[in-house]
């Protein structure tokens, strides 16, 4: 297979946002196809040794592969003892990633409404990008509408104060389209910090309403033209919450369609 990226799909799209123990992904995932999952573990269970063990055992029962590990927004207060809190809690995160075998850990910010502020994240990631270099470990900090992190700026001020090759942007092209911006040039910006994509659309700026893929504004082929071109390899993850769990399976399929144009195929055997 010719370099270029991967297809994944997200927990999210078959479990929505409660606590399923990853029972609706294992029960309808294996259909979809695609092997590679990413990991929502937002919750307590999910990420103890016990819930990882169960994760990879169901795993391999399916046929399926953790690719990567989304973990609730990072979280740091404003004073030393927040930070501390939070410096440990991504220590157990970079263990619980090499556990399930999966390189990357993504994230968003804080709501920007609660203290701390961007300054906090940096703050944070001044303290574990490091660790997570030492480990060889990327943490994909994502975009997210009213969050911290969700303007180009907001990267090139996150960027500019943490130089660490253990750092990267997860673009989704939801939030972005979400907060105003044409993910396409969002993706040409910052096209060598990228170190994972996420895919949904969304229904019209200023709202985070996710929509069925091609019922809102993205345009996803200019969108990936663009990290195709700039020589992208990582994830392209379907991520499109769940809407109808009886429209599930196409909802998805139209994604893993759109996808699949630009994720290179096996060459025919000799």
């Amino acid at each position: 297979m010719s370099a270029g990226p991967r297809l994944s799909v997200a927990t999210i799209c078959f479990d929505g946002f409660g606590d399923e123990n990853f029972e609706p992904t294992f029960a309808h995932a294996p259909a979809l196809g695609v092997r590679d999952i990413e990991l929502n573990a937002w919750y307590p269970r999910s990420l103890t040794p016990g819930g990882l063990a169960s994760v990879l055992h169901r795993c391999a029962e399916h046929g399926l592969r953790p690719a990567t590990l989304q973990v609730s927004p990072f979280a740091p207060g404003p004073d030393s003892a927040d930070l501390t809190r939070e410096t440990t809690r991504w220590m157990w995160l970079f263990e619980a990633a090499e556990r399930l075998g999966v390189r990357i850990v993504k994230a968003t910010g804080a709501r920007r409404t609660e203290r701390g502020g961007l300054a906090a994240v940096i703050d944070l990631l001044r303290q574990i990008a490091p660790v997570a270099a030492e480990r060889g470990l990327t943490i994909a900090a994502e975009n997210h509408f009213g969050n911290v992190l969700e303007h180009p700026a907001d990267y090139e001020d996150l960027f500019a104060a943490v130089d660490s090759p253990a750092l990267g942007m997860c673009l989704d092209t939801g939030h972005f389209a979400a907060s105003g911006h044409d993910p396409a040039v969002v993706a040409r910006q910052f096209a060598n910090r990228l170190v994972h994509v996420d895919l949904k659309d969304c229904a019209a700026p200023g709202a985070d309403r996710f929509v069925r893929f091609g019922e809102g504004v993205v345009d996803f082929d200019a969108t990936l033209s663009t990290v195709v071109r700039a020589g992208y390899t990582g994830y392209l993850v379907i991520e499109l919450p769940l809407i109808d769990r009886s429209t599930m399976a196409a909802d998805l399929r139209a994604g893993a369609d759109l996808a699949s144009r630009y994720v290179p195929r096996p060459l025919p055997s000799q």
